[in-house]
């Protein structure tokens, strides 16, 4: 059990890591009844995330809850969340946390995420998953610039084709 003054420290690390992450993702790696992440499986995620500079924590609801309270993000209720409840801090890039933790959790059932503040805003479990599926940015822009090549392409291919005839008709 944590003294009083170790949860001092933890409430305000927690309250220094919330306002200066891009996202803030509120998760669970074990449920009543069920098996939760082994010790080697939380620090292979904790590996991950720190391949994106972002980190995990665990800690107890009640000094999630106060640091929520304390910094006025709204949104979530804390104690309605089942399990124990893990925060993925993100600083740079908030599109590469959640991919790091999508990945993960396809391999790792146990880690399911319950919602995440985004840059200021709280979304739902749904919406960060669709942030979290959605390709990476270099994939989007490949495809916008195939899109765009494929018209001067076709144009170019009818225009060859054509020179190809009026040289066979000559």
């Amino acid at each position: 059990m944590k003294s009083k003054f170790q949860k001092k420290e933890e409430l305000t690390q927690i309250k220094g890591k919330i306002p200066g992450s891009k996202i803030v993702v509120f998760t669970t790696f074990s449920r009543a009844g069920e098996k939760g992440l082994s010790v080697s499986k939380m620090s292979e995620l904790k590996r991950n995330l720190r391949s994106v500079n972002s980190e995990y924590l665990v800690a107890k609801k009640s000094l999630i809850d106060l640091a929520m309270k304390d910094l006025s993000y709204d949104g979530v209720d804390i104690f309605a969340l089942q399990g124990s409840v893990g925060l993925a801090f993100g600083g740079d890039d908030y599109y590469a946390v959640a991919k790091k933790l999508y990945e993960f959790s396809k391999k790792n059932l146990a880690l399911r995420f319950f919602g995440a503040f985004v840059e200021g805003s709280f979304v739902d479990a749904d919406r960060f998953m669709e942030i979290a599926k959605m390709p990476s940015r270099e994939t989007l822009i490949a495809s916008l610039l195939g899109m765009m090549k494929y018209p001067v392409t076709g144009f170019c291919i009818v225009l060859s084709e054509m020179a190809k005839k009026r040289a066979s008709a000559s």
